[in-house]
């Protein structure tokens, strides 16, 4: 005689698989997930940056520049620039750019993308610290990097260039490009902020052999180093 269903034991009667109350903790907890990523930034970080160049420089002094058509064109519209050159005239130069997103994230990239394609070879890079006057140490990505030019007697020589550069978000700085996208997306997922990146370029010609006081290596160098301490701190109160 089969026994009657109402006569099955408790055990029997509500037992079920253990794998389903652990599925439904993942599927709540990809849920989650999902609306952390799929949600717009409810916030939008202010610049960690002084959009304005100073006068002079290293007792250099500056002009404004204008922004290229290539810049126009390619960067999105509410990109903002604060470019200016300076110069004694007497072979000291130093070009001076700071480069702050919109809304849009194709504002910022890595320098050694486009250095190539206006026919610099770059031929070396590594992160230089550089002392600030209140006692800190600002981090940039230093490249060494050349080109041929062609002098008014019409024959060619490398020029050589030391190009620095380093990324500003709200209250951080890095001289990688790799930290400061995953920062971004760091405080993206778990703060919902948006950071809203400048990065700031700083470069001169060694001039050595070109110019009759022109500079070698070393000492454009150093230059490049005294311009950068002096600069930061007036374009980044919060350092």
């Amino acid at each position: 005689m089969q026994t009657p269903t109402s006569l099955a034991s408790p055990a029997e009667r509500f037992s079920f698989p253990l794998w389903r109350p652990l599925l439904v903790l993942a599927l709540a907890a990809l849920t989650v997930i999902a609306c952390l990523w799929g949600t717009p930034p409810a916030t939008k970080s202010e610049p960690g940056i002084v959009m304005k160049l100073p006068g002079t420089l290293v007792d250099l002094w500056g002009s404004e520049q204008p922004v290229s058509e290539s810049e126009k064109v390619i960067l999105p519209a509410d990109t903002e620039f604060a470019k200016k050159f300076y110069s004694d005239g007497l072979g000291n130069d130093i070009h001076c750019q700071i480069v702050l997103a919109g809304a849009e994230k194709r504002s910022i990239h890595r320098p050694e993308v486009c250095l190539p394609a206006q026919g610099w070879t770059i031929k070396s890079g590594e992160v230089m610290p550089v002392p600030l006057a209140d006692g800190g140490t600002l981090d940039v990505m230093k490249l060494t990097v050349s080109r041929s030019v062609s002098l008014n007697n019409g024959t060619q020589r490398e020029l050589t260039s030391i190009f620095c550069y380093w990324f500003i978000g709200k209250h951080t700085t890095t001289p990688h490009h790799f930290v400061r996208v995953l920062k971004t997306n760091f405080d993206m997922l778990l703060h919902n902020t948006n950071h809203r990146w400048a990065y700031v370029i700083v470069n001169a010609p060694v001039l050595e052999g070109f110019v009759s006081q022109g500079k070698n290596l070393e000492q454009t160098t150093a230059l490049i180093q005294s311009a950068i301490a002096e600069l930061a701190p007036q374009i980044m109160p919060e350092k």
